[in-house]
């Protein structure tokens, strides 16, 4: 066999330097080496849709056949084709400047890459050699579009287009009808843009290029997006997702997921839409596609601000606006700057708000861009509308909705047309303004846009209420609800549904206050049950009603290392201030992994929750009513299951005004005008000041403990007086209560202020819920007698947690008992769901900045709120014998989110948890006959009263002995 059999061929030797980075031969002769040159650039545009990577290392590879010149006073450095014609070499450099632009598109590289392009045309057109010369013109296109500058890149196609047709090539020409059909989508085009795709599919599919005939279905299903032609369009996307896979085009399944969950996020298909920009992202991300991932999170980005996520949705544009300025691309920085503005004004940082809106103006301008201006005056429009300046609010209004119109964005024109709607309202004109909430309702049905569907409905019910028109306003409050949760129990996790919650409060206020005004005028007990029914849920739906005891956390192995990286952050932290030592640096790498660690946690669950995911909305119903929290709750149940001797007190506030529902066994009534609210606020806040004034050290204090004493117990009194007394006659007889307490009045020790002078209410057994639909689940959960018990202690910043752990475990018959370095994670979450008892005494932190990161602290780390909350408890009752277990950040009158939330989401029929710092040797006492009278088979809320009374014998100042409530049930 010929030496020459075993030399590879051309097609071989560019692989072999693409994926194995060979240099090579050098042997070979000039039409070898323009041979060579062609199959690496033919290699770099086939991998550019699929292997971005592989298209940079061929571009590479090419860029290392040419000839560099030397420097001065340098010999001509030894090459491979330092003997190949000068024409060749020409060729070889015009093929190198084509692929590097290719590469450089890839990475994001806009601006260098046009450079690039026209150095190829340049030496092409130096060789004669015009067609190849126009063909480096069509990848521009794209470079151009993406810097924004669609004037020239509307210039380059056409030209090129021309050229193309001159030149008898129509499969080039339709690559260039692909592009005009992006360039006149850029702007707002959309007609011009369908006919250039439609165009371009056509022609491709003829040729068998299913790559591009892929990209131009693609493009064509985003006009009709655009155009609110919804169902064709997603028609369009499941041919072109199923192609892409077919023929193993990763980029173009990439694209795909971007585009359907844009055109989910438009419809109100908010968990396939969050699926979707995650898919997305995660596919460019391995593409080490860094402008398309960009683009990605921007998209994520604008759903969290649809879901009201503001902090995390403000946080992702920061980061978008970084890149896009690092990356030159105008227009995708003009419309994040735009939506950052939207995210700033919602979060209450005007300033900051305008001056993002002026940046994106200003960008807008220079490109020219009439949509994207008119995308900032609708911005500007609702911070007008927010600050009551409704005339400035519809001159804003009117000129984006034309604006969106001549562009036929349906989409962005009905969101103008609800704002105009709105400022009409403010300014008494109601009539005018229904009219424009009925075209605008039904067109959002024709095109199934529910978020448009809810805000029109809304607003026709109010404009209904300004016409006197009780009943329309009544069934327009109620299906905008029903559309609401629709939405909203579909989204993936108790923290979506809790934010989203925040931007539709406006309905269940109204349904609220209509209930409130039929029980005053009537006094009729159905519409008593009317008003704890709204009260219910409008303040209910914040706390997990969707999630199920015990769910499951979505961790991957960067979620695990994520994990124990933070919680060794913690122990360094810890050690250092232990120490004396700052650890500011430390802190401040803490709080940025707190976020990622949350970001990551969010994104794995979202696409977990996604789209054949394998949940149904069945499922989620399904865990609801195991939750006890269902969406189909009814007073009457919980009456049924409530004694003679017990009732239910659920506060609720509106209009400024504190009122009560009281229910029992026979009857339900609501107490109106208890107080006002601003009243009771400032009673509780001083009565939680004078409770907390030995929080720094009661032995300097010891002198003064009397009057300490006395001015506590005043102010507990005032408190009593605002919201407990006008109720006491409506409890006569009454041994059991729970409390359902509203917004501040969840840090109010109860206990304590029912034993203050006068209160006349002693011996009466307290349990705080943080709704009517968790009083139900404890009343169906009645304590057992506790029998299995897990018992922790962690000692080494409690000195007496170990031996009060040993004096628990004693108690019970059966008890698992893990003290110091036994005390960990892993134990908790291995013996947890047998438990009848779990007590856990150590350390405990409230993070007010980010309640998601309160927590316990076990010997091998932190059990924060998200991870309790996947614990699998089966109905149990939880001790948190440590400081600050019960605080928790309180929000939109209904919010708790803490630890006691989330050990009840967990399954815990009932929490024991404290409302401040508590003394560590005081406490082991105060658990020591808290859990002597549980041992009698004392129910818990009987158990915490005779633990109180018994510490209050020997400390009667309520910062000793009221600092542990009862949550969950009795």
């Amino acid at each position: 066999m010929s030496v020459a059999a075993h030399e590879p061929s051309t097609s071989e030797l560019a692989r072999r330097m693409v994926d194995a980075r060979e240099a090579p031969p050098l042997a070979l002769g000039g039409d070898d080496w323009r041979a060579l040159a062609w199959t690496l650039k033919d290699l770099c545009y086939a991998a550019w849709s699929s292997e971005p990577q592989r298209a940079t290392r061929a571009a590479d590879a090419l860029r290392g056949l040419c000839r560099t010149e030397p420097g001065p006073g340098r010999a001509p450095p030894e090459h491979p084709t330092r003997h190949v014609a000068p024409a060749v070499t020409a060729e070889i450099e015009a093929l190198a400047a084509w692929t590097g632009g290719i590469a450089q598109l890839t990475r994001g590289e806009m601006l260098a890459a046009t450079h690039s392009f026209d150095a190829a045309a340049r030496l092409f057109a130096t060789l004669g050699q015009a067609h190849h010369a126009t063909q480096t013109q069509v990848p521009k296109i794209m470079a151009l579009s993406l810097l924004g500058q669609h004037e020239q890149a509307a210039a380059c196609a056409e030209r090129t287009h021309q050229e193309f047709i001159a030149q008898g090539d129509v499969r080039a020409a339709s690559k260039v009808s692909l592009n005009l059909g992006s360039l006149h989508l850029g702007r707002d085009e959309h007609a011009r843009a369908a006919k250039h795709y439609r165009d371009a599919a056509v022609l491709f599919a003829r040729v068998a290029d299913h790559e591009h005939s892929i990209m131009a279905d693609i493009g064509l299903a985003d006009t009709l997006t655009a155009m609110g032609e919804f169902d064709e369009a997603l028609l369009i996307y499941a041919r072109a997702r199923m192609r892409a896979a077919t023929h193993g085009l990763p980029v173009l399944a990439a694209l795909v997921e971007e585009s359907c969950a844009l055109l989910q996020l438009a419809r109100g298909a908010y968990r396939d839409a969050l699926a979707g920009f995650e898919c997305s992202r995660q596919g460019y991300e391995r593409l080490a596609m860094p402008q398309h991932q960009a683009i990605a999170e921007k998209q994520l980005a604008d759903a969290y601000l649809e879901l009201r996520l503001l902090p995390e949705a403000l946080a992702l544009y920061e980061q978008a606006v970084a890149r896009f300025e690092a990356l030159d691309e105008p227009d995708e920085l003009a419309w994040t700057l735009a939506q950052q503005g939207r995210t700033q004004a919602l979060l209450e940082q005007p300033q900051r708000a305008a001056e993002s809106l002026r940046r994106a103006s200003e960008l807008f301008r220079t490109q020219g861009a009439a949509v994207g201006e008119a995308a900032v005056a609708l911005s500007r429009c609702e911070l007008a509308l927010a600050g009551g300046e409704a005339a400035l609010a519809l001159t804003l209004a009117d000129a984006a909705a034309l604006a969106f119109s001549q562009a036929g964005l349906v989409q962005q024109h009905a969101r103008a047309d609800v704002l105009r709607a709105r400022a009409l309202l403010s300014l008494g004109h109601p009539t005018d303004a229904a009219e424009l909430f009925d075209a605008g309702l039904a067109r959002a049905r024709r095109l199934g846009m529910l978020p448009i569907q809810v805000n029109c409905l809304s607003g026709r019910a109010c404009a209904a209420l300004a016409r006197g028109d009780v009943a329309r306003a009544r069934a327009d409050f109620t299906e905008a609800i029903d559309l609401f949760e629709e939405q909203r129990r579909a989204l993936p996790g108790d923290e979506f549904q809790r934010a989203f919650l925040g931007g539709h409060l406006q309905p269940y206020q109204e349904l609220l206050r209509l209930a409130l005004h039929d029980h005053e005028r009537s006094g009729d007990p159905a519409h008593a049950l009317a008003v704890l029914e709204w009260q219910e849920r409008y303040r209910a739906h914040a706390l997990g009603e969707s999630a199920a005891p015990g769910g499951a956390r979505v961790d991957d192995a960067a979620t695990r290392a994520q994990r124990a990286r933070l919680n060794w952050l913690y122990r360094r932290v810890q050690r250092l201030q232990d120490e004396g030592s700052r650890a500011d640096t430390l802190i401040e790498e803490v709080r940025r992994t707190e976020f990622e660690l949350l970001e990551r946690t969010r994104r794995n669950r979202m696409l977990g929750a996604g789209a054949g995911a394998g949940e149904t909305d069945a499922d989620a119903d399904a865990d609801v009513e195991a939750a006890g929290a269902g969406a189909s709750f009814q007073p009457q149940a919980l009456q049924q299951l409530l004694r003679d001797d017990e009732a239910l007190v659920e506060y609720g506030v509106l209009d400024g005004e504190l009122f009560a529902c009281l229910l029992t066994r026979a009857s339900i009534r609501v107490q109106r005008r208890l107080a006002a609210w601003p009243d009771v606020t400032d009673a509780v806040r001083s009565a939680l000041f004078q409770i907390g004034a030995l929080r720094s050290g009661h032995a300097a204090l010891a002198q003064h403990l009397d009057r300490l004493t006395q001015r506590a117990t005043l102010r507990l009194s005032r408190v009593h007086e605002l919201i407990w007394a006008p109720l006491a006659p409506l409890l006569q007889g009454v041994q059991r209560v729970m409390v359902v307490p509203y917004g501040p009045l969840g840090s109010l020790p109860f206990g304590a202020m029912l034993d203050a002078p006068h209160a006349r209410a002693g011996g009466v057994d307290l349990a705080v819920v943080p709704s009517a639909r968790v009083a139900l689940h404890g009343l169906r959960c009645r304590p057992r007698a506790p029998r299995a018990a897990l018992v922790f202690g962690e000692s080494s910043r409690l000195k007496h947690a170990g031996a009060e752990a040993r004096f628990v475990a004693n108690l019970f018959p059966s008890a698992r008992l893990f003290v110091d370095a036994q005390a960990t994670l892993a134990q908790l979450r291995e013996h947890a769901p047998r438990a009848d008892v779990i007590h856990l005494a150590c350390h405990a932190q409230f993070r007010a900045d980010n309640p998601m990161f309160s927590a316990l602290h076990l010997h091998d780390g932190v059990l924060t709120v998200q991870a309790a909350q996947a614990l699998a408890l089966q109905g149990s009752t939880v001790v948190l014998s440590a400081c600050e277990t019960a605080l928790a950040d309180h929000g939109s009158g209904d919010e708790m989110v803490g630890l006691v939330r989330a050990f009840l989401l967990a399954g815990a029929a009932r929490v024991v948890a404290s409302l401040w710092p508590v003394d560590d040797q005081v406490t082991a006492r105060f658990m020591a006959h808290f859990y002597v009278a549980l041992a009698r088979d004392q129910a818990p809320s009987a158990a915490l009263r005779e633990a109180q009374s018994a510490i209050r014998q020997q400390h009667p100042h309520p910062y000793y002995w009221a600092a542990f409530t009862l949550f969950g049930g009795w």
